[in-house]
């Protein structure tokens, strides 16, 4: 597939979001994009993530762990958008940061925690979907608002660990493109 992000960033110039909102066919800007090489475009979160899945076999087969993958991606989105309301970016008060970070600590990370137990995957016997969405709440929003957060759930920091030593992800965490990204800063 092709990453189409804009060379000066994000926000898309007016150009290059009438582009993906054309190839893409929402009327919002279709971020983030899924182009494959063949031309077929996936946009809006969920569904990319999900066609990502499918395609680069990170589902599993059986219905019980599809279940579980979906819950997962679920509990990832749900402490995704509280810790969006606690950005100052957003206008966050001090308090709305206190209760995410309460909530991050005490709710959302013993949840990941529970649910990983002593597997060294979040679902059945090898990555899917499910671990690279949390891998993302965990560390993007989690370590990236409240550094040192995961020292209190070392099950959970060996997990991650284990998934960025993947090979393509440690590629791509080393990448310049990685580098480049705009991202949050502590709110501690």
């Amino acid at each position: 597939w092709v990453d189409e992000y804009p060379e000066n960033g994000y926000p898309p110039s007016v150009e290059v979001a009438a582009y993906w909102q054309g190839i893409g066919g929402n009327l919002t800007t279709n971020v983030p994009m899924l182009k494959t090489a063949d031309g077929k475009v996936f946009c809006q979160s969920s569904a990319v993530l999900r066609a990502i899945g499918r395609i680069g076999g990170l589902i599993p087969s059986s219905d019980d762990d599809q279940y579980l993958v979906d819950k997962l991606i679920s509990d990832a989105e749900d402490s995704r958008s509280m810790a969006y309301k606690a950005l100052p970016l957003f206008g966050a008060t001090k308090e709305v940061q206190d209760t995410f970070i309460k909530a991050f600590k005490t709710k959302h990370l013993p949840n990941f925690q529970r649910q990983l137990g002593d597997k060294e995957w979040m679902v059945g016997q090898t990555i899917t979907i499910a671990d690279i969405t949390v891998y993302d709440a965990l560390t993007s929003f989690g370590e990236g608002l409240i550094p040192g957060v995961l020292d209190d759930f070392p099950t959970l920091k060996i997990w991650k660990e284990r998934v960025a030593a993947r090979p393509k992800i440690a590629e791509y965490l080393s990448s310049d493109r990685f580098v480049r990204l705009r991202k949050f800063a502590s709110i501690v």
